[in-house]
């Protein structure tokens, strides 16, 4: 758990320390989305080894699953990393920076294959 535990005796013993702080429950809630999906996207594997007339669906489906989860993972780090990190702010913000580029990265190379290929036609077409 970011943060860690409070060990001290009284009420708030086990709880975390950072349980209060907006970042912190951002992060539950992503790392608990992250969790949901991809036991969502094992079940439908299942489901899909079972069931064969439906296959494109079931693939399409995983994969619009795992696209989800994967988004989720990366704003679950993000978020816990800031969590943990707030008290040095540049620190925090730097390294959540360097998380959420994962998406610049995946974004480039979903799309850069298109977009050499735009480019390239235009250089012929031209």
């Amino acid at each position: 758990m970011p943060g860690g535990y409070q060990s001290e005796k009284g009420p708030n013993q086990g709880t975390a320390f950072l349980g209060r702080k907006a970042p912190f429950q951002a992060f539950v809630i992503t790392d608990a989305t992250a969790f949901g999906l991809s036991l969502a996207v094992v079940f439908v594997h299942f489901f899909a080894a079972r069931n064969l007339s439906g296959l494109w669906f079931y693939r399409a489906f995983t994969r619009f699953l795992i696209s989800l989860a994967i988004v989720a993972v990366v704003v679950a780090f993000s978020t816990g990393t800031y969590a943990v990190l707030s008290p040095s702010l540049g620190f925090a913000i730097a390294t959540c920076l360097i998380g959420l580029s994962f998406f610049l990265g995946i974004f480039t190379v979903t799309y850069s294959r298109d977009l050499w290929r735009c480019i390239i036609l235009k250089k012929y077409e031209g």
